[in-house]
């Protein structure tokens, strides 16, 4: 049953006790807002699809790229040329937001700026990289609701990789 209170003057918390499922308590700045958000884990609890997202929703991409460059890179057979790739990532626009933030759109959108300035297997390492941070977040690292949004779209036509 979810629990809705009013946290001072503007703000409103709901939170969530399932016996079975960890707390959950999110703030909100409207009631209604507090309401749908506590009524749709609620149903997903019910229904047995309900996952996590506060891993996600609290961490950037660029505290991701961090603990990649740290825990995985370092085993990788091309670790030098990754560590070039994580420091490339950490300086888009794209490393400032959240994990649970970053849809499909974003990525293709960097993926575009990209294409105009380096060749498509440039722009391929760089989006396959990406692609394993979200893989490695979400079966790892406890961000099991992130979505991969390197996966949503077409990267780069194969056949301009090829010429």
């Amino acid at each position: 049953m979810a629990t809705i209170r009013k946290r001072g003057n503007y703000q409103w918390e709901a939170q969530i006790r399932k016996r079975g499922f960890p707390s959950q308590t999110k703030t909100f700045n409207t009631k209604v807002e507090a309401e749908a958000w506590a009524k749709m884990i609620e149903s997903e609890m019910a229904r047995g699809v309900w996952l996590s997202r506060s891993e996600a929703e609290s961490t950037t991409l660029y505290e991701t790229l961090t603990r990649y460059e740290k825990e995985i890179v370092p085993g990788k057979k091309g670790a030098v040329q990754d560590h070039s790739l994580v420091r490339i990532l950490k300086g888009t626009q794209l490393a400032k937001n959240y994990m649970a933030s970053i849809r499909s759109a974003d990525v293709a959108k960097l993926r575009d700026e990209w294409l105009k300035i380096y060749a498509p297997a440039t722009v391929l390492r760089r989006l396959a990289l990406l692609s394993h941070v979200f893989n490695v977040s979400r079966k790892e690292w406890g961000m099991e609701s992130l979505l991969n949004p390197c996966r949503s779209h077409s990267q780069t036509p194969t056949q301009e990789c090829q010429n």
